[in-house]
């Protein structure tokens, strides 16, 4: 009896290819779960990269120059995932039973729709993953969650492939995509703009920006550390973690007498310390109370009587 062949990888083309989904399909190029099929770039420049990163793939202008692929990857801004599925699904390119799938996290497949209507399962995997430097994504993507949703066809195909990267799969309701992705945003996103602020506040008081990124490593990764090993609340260290309202006080007076706008990220990231703070009954209220007069009213900063530590 003649072997079996075994089934040739699913052909993937790509409309649009930014850091995540060149990572990507890189990664499903290496571990031979596609053939990498056209890949559309804003600019054939951009797609020549694309392609030389990912090590397959045939640069295109448009989904017009592509041949018929199983698989598409919509990876472009979540702005234009609308707009090129639409231009996708009125190519003839499609057929009944492709698939196609985008990367966004705030965006639901939902905006896949006009290829739903053309005959092909949509889906969404958003990989929770910095890919800010693409080759070290590529290197460090075993392991990480990606959230799931869309057509239970799209997902049969989709789900073992990502899996085979090492992939933590999840699902997600895509009503609160939106949602979700925000709080990645203060994750990840909003990490690098509180160091960023800190090294403002350092270079006005005279350190040199060099400096003061060298003196906050330590302490950013020890932190970051105390988070995963102690959890959140334990983890907030300073003045507020102490209800030293004096301190708090003084910082915010500083800062608004220089930049207002730093001192109000700066409250309103207090107040969320001090909820924490107040969760592990550590601090007496009175000392919490007098913080949060501190941080919400200037004039109430200047006169707030500070309760005095409590003798140990």
């Amino acid at each position: 009896m003649p072997a079996i062949e075994p089934a040739a990888p699913i052909v993937l083309n790509v409309l649009g290819c930014g850091k995540a989904g060149r990572s990507i399909v890189r990664l499903l190029h290496e571990r031979g779960l596609c053939t990498v099929g056209g890949i559309a770039n804003r600019s054939l420049d951009s797609a020549v990269a694309a392609s030389a990163f990912i090590g397959a793939g045939m640069p295109c202008t448009d989904v017009g120059a592509m041949a018929p692929a199983g698989l598409w990857l919509v990876g472009t801004s979540d702005d234009s995932i609308a707009a090129i599925a639409a231009a996708l699904a009125a190519s003839g390119r499609l057929r009944a039973g492709d698939v196609v799938f985008h990367l966004s996290g705030a965006t639901s497949s939902a905006a896949l729709a006009p290829c739903a209507s053309a005959g092909a399962a949509i889906a969404s995997v958003h990989p929770v993953k910095n890919f800010s430097d693409p080759e070290a994504s590529v290197r460090s993507f075993a392991g990480t969650w990606c959230g799931c949703e869309g057509d239970a066809a799209a997902l049969a195909l989709l789900q073992p492939a990502f899996a085979g990267l090492g992939a933590r799969l999840f699902p997600i309701d895509p009503r609160y995509k939106a949602l979700y992705h925000g709080g990645g945003a203060f994750a990840c996103n909003f990490v690098p703009v509180l160091v960023e602020l800190a090294l403002r506040c350092e270079e006005r008081a005279g350190i040199p920006r060099a400096v003061a990124l060298e003196m906050f490593e330590p302490i950013a990764r020890e932190t970051l550390d105390a988070v995963f090993r102690q959890g959140i609340a334990p983890a907030v260290a300073g003045p507020i973690s102490r209800g030293d309202a004096g301190t708090v006080a003084r910082h915010l007076a500083a800062m608004r007498a220089w930049d207002p706008a730093v001192a109000d990220v700066y409250v309103r990231l207090g107040q969320v310390a001090l909820e924490l703070v107040g969760s592990l009954g550590r601090v007496d209220v009175d000392r919490i109370e007098a913080t949060r007069i501190a941080m919400l009213s200037p004039a109430g900063a200047a006169a707030c009587t500070v309760p005095q530590e409590p003798t140990r």
